[in-house]
């Protein structure tokens, strides 16, 4: 129980381990009470789940729990997308979403990601503070205070089962709310009203109406792409498809249904999980190949020449794509480990940029806050204005494709155009992995670390927003950070050639020792 902790984009901890039914309880009962701080708990919960195992069940689960609190439960019908069940927060107005989903990590974790009001990723003043309620929690049942109730639990848990395990027996507008009759007090300390406390929900048409509002459909179908979708068995299915096959787009699916092992790989859209989606893209000649994570709000592109496109190079091209053929302008917001290829844009275009830790949790207070018409992270996240403040891989694949149709060129040609306009620099990643001790005394040098110039370029600027960052005449930089939950250091550079690179790189690690 003392492990439970609300990182970077939620809690995510091993199934049967950590995360048990016992430990999503408490964390469920935790948002309840935070919410009845905030005074909102009166507008509803939403509650989404992904492919994974037992999903269904911990869903049932928060939902239980919830009610058991008097709050109303919106419980999605089926496995659902985080980007959807963001937006159902705000189509419904709620209080918030628990969504389980364990994104792109191995099938064996599952996590919760708690979404407040405003469907963006919650904030440090609300994680935290969960994570107090969730202490007193698990105090006061070492007191015999928070035993949750049986008897009605059980009832209720054994309805929620059954509505899930056989949805597609149940009509449209079924009025699941009467399932539900009146509580015995004395079991449970409260009444559930016979109506009015769950309603079963189907976030996909209200999301992807939305999304004909971001993306121009007219421009797809007036040059429908022909691409391959890998929807890597994640709850992302069908999304895509059901957008794109009426204006006219072929579109080929692989890993497109159910499996909670993931095919015995990673739900995650790098590079090295997209091997059999190149190969169709270059067998099929497709213009395209797009990937999903496990829960859709990350996305992975394959060029029709088979190339890698990276989220770095797509924010690139978006933000070109966006200020000229949208005429957006304005604010855009990257992260501190993110490409600066968009402050070169940014600069040419005289726009203003800025920079945040790494999580896309601080793009999304930047969209919220000042209007950004562009956020993304290195690692996938990417959202635009209009949208919700939460990154969306079904988004950003829909914007690649109306990209592609309204230029009528690929990623390599639009490269073309814009190494015209500015220098683009190249980006590399590197994870580090090192013992305890070794990483103790490295963050040590992080800390006390000025040097006055690396791989002989002058020192321009330190950042220590998240790590520390050097920026070097010219434009180059390196960024290091330190895992927060493993002995590993990731090392993001950025140099115009491969020589300077590696040179940054080597320095880093001798002064480092790491």
């Amino acid at each position: 129980m003392q492990k439970i902790r609300f990182g970077t984009d939620g809690w995510r901890a091993v199934i049967a381990d950590e995360f048990t039914v016992s430990n999503v309880r408490r964390v469920t009962r935790a948002v309840a009470r935070f919410l009845e701080e905030e005074g909102r708990a009166a507008s509803g919960v939403v509650v989404g789940y992904d492919n994974r195992f037992l999903a269904e069940e911990f869903a049932a689960q928060a939902a239980a729990a919830l009610m058991d609190k008097g709050v109303k439960v919106y419980l999605c019908r089926r496995p659902a997308p985080t980007p959807a069940v963001a937006y159902a927060v705000k189509h419904l107005e709620s209080a918030g979403a628990i969504m389980f989903t364990a994104s792109h990590n191995p099938y064996r974790y599952q996590g919760i990601k708690f979404i407040p009001h405003y469907a963006g990723p919650a904030m440090p003043r609300e994680t935290d503070r969960i994570g107090e309620l969730l202490r007193q929690e698990m105090e006061e049942e070492g007191g015999g205070k928070g035993a949750a109730p049986v008897s009605l639990q059980e009832e209720l848990l054994e309805s929620l089962r059954i509505l899930l395990e056989n949805r597609e027996e149940y009509p449209e507008d079924a009025n699941y709310g009467a399932v539900f009759v009146e509580g015995d007090e004395n079991n449970s300390g409260m009444k559930y009203s016979s109506r009015g406390l769950l309603e079963i929900i189907e976030p996909e048409g209200p999301y992807l109406k939305h999304l004909e509002g971001i993306i121009d459909r007219d421009a797809i179908a007036a040059a429908p792409p022909f691409v391959v979708l890998d929807s890597m068995h994640g709850a992302g299915i069908g999304y895509i498809e059901a957008f794109l096959l009426p204006l006219g787009c072929r579109v080929e699916v692989i890993r497109g249904f159910r499996d909670p092992f993931f095919g015995g790989g990673l739900p995650d859209p790098s590079k090295d999980n997209l091997h059999k989606l190149r190969s169709l893209v270059l067998e099929m000649q497709a213009h395209a190949g797009l990937a999903l994570d496990g829960d859709g709000d990350r996305l992975g592109v394959i060029g029709p020449e088979g190339e890698y496109l990276s989220a770095n190079e797509i924010l690139t091209l978006f933000m070109e794509y966006l200020v000229q053929h949208r005429k957006m302008s304005g604010v855009v917001a990257r992260t501190v480990a993110t490409t600066h290829n968009l402050d070169r844009l940014a600069g040419l275009y005289n726009m203003r940029l800025v920079e945040t830790p790494v999580g896309f949790k601080y793009i999304g207070s930047v969209m919220r806050e000042e209007g950004a018409f562009l956020g993304g992270e290195e690692s996938g996240g990417i959202s635009i204005r209009g949208h919700i403040p939460e990154k969306d891989g079904i988004m950003a694949s829909l914007l690649f494709v109306e990209m592609l149709a309204a230029t009528g060129a690929g990623p390599g040609e639009l490269f073309r155009r814009l190494r015209k306009k500015i220098e683009l620099l190249s980006f590399e990643r590197l994870d580090i992995h090192t013992l305890p001790g070794k990483k103790e005394k490295a963050l040590e040098k992080m800390m006390a670390w000025e040097p006055e110039e690396l791989a002989g370029l002058k020192v321009e600027t330190i950042n220590r927003i998240d790590g520390i960052k050097i920026l070097l005449e010219g434009g180059s930089w390196c960024l290091v950070r330190a895992s927060g939950t493993e002995n590993v250091f990731r090392i993001y550079l950025e140099a115009p050639d491969r020589g300077l690179f590696e040179k940054m790189q080597q320095e880093l690690r001798q002064q480092l020792k790491i």
